[in-house]
């Protein structure tokens, strides 16, 4: 057998083969992508045998369907769950950019159910919990990014309605708002959301980035312009 088949072999085996077609079509691919899915191949095929339904198995499906996406960029090298091995939460994938300039991306499946696709106030809502959700997963000293991946129609509009209104009850120290979601105070989360460097919203053929004018480690242009290739 080819190296390919001996890898689907090792993640899928008695396994739902829900993603296999897929997931061999990014192997086949990329070399690059191939590489990846070798060394994490063990916490894949995890990550497989532990989605509890067909729900969880899409969340898997975001975070690799991100890393093929990713790794089309050839400046991009991924670690998977790195902060997890230092027992921490944190972003799913900490990437290095010719192999100096490092930048973390947080995957996020927005589902249908959560979207309430026709209903904009409630559109912002979800979106709003996702990023109340998020901000507390970034770690401090570095770019972070939440990647979304959306089951129904998400424009950057709805990301800018979404944390501009987070923005505003934090400075009109809404605290109650806050301290019910986990926080310690208004002031907490806007300490947490300066964390969030920008949100990237992939289409089929371009990237919706939005960047947090309030971010304490803005995006380098290099890497928003390198991601928004990927949309090419």
């Amino acid at each position: 057998m080819s190296t390919t088949d001996d890898l689907l072999a090792e993640i899928f085996a008695g396994l739902p083969a829900a993603l296999y077609a897929e997931f061999e079509e990014w192997l086949r691919q990329s070399r690059r992508f191939q590489a990846f899915a070798t060394v994490y191949r063990a916490k894949i095929r995890a990550k497989l045998r532990n989605a509890r339904d067909a729900g969880g198995l899409l969340d898997v499906r975001a975070e690799l369907a991100t890393a093929a996406r990713l790794l089309r960029e050839e400046r991009f090298s991924l670690e998977y769950e790195a902060y997890a091995a230092a027992k921490q939460r944190g972003p799913d994938f900490t990437v290095t950019y010719k192999t100096h300039t490092r930048f973390n991306v947080e995957v996020r499946r927005v589902r249908a159910v959560e979207a309430t696709d026709g209903d904009d106030e409630a559109h912002a809502a979800r979106l709003m919990a996702v990023l109340l959700d998020k901000v507390g997963q970034m770690p401090p000293s570095i770019v972070n990014l939440l990647w979304l991946i959306a089951d129904a129609e998400t424009t950057e509009a709805d990301l800018i309605r979404a944390a501009t209104t987070l923005r505003q009850l934090a400075e009109r120290k809404t605290e109650e708002f806050f301290t019910r979601r986990g926080f310690e105070s208004a002031a907490d989360y806007l300490g947490r959301y300066r964390r969030l460097s920008g949100v990237v919203l992939p289409q089929s053929e371009e990237m919706i980035i939005w960047l947090n004018p309030l971010a304490r480690h803005p995006a380098p242009a290099d890497i928003v312009t390198a991601l928004r290739r990927l949309g090419a």
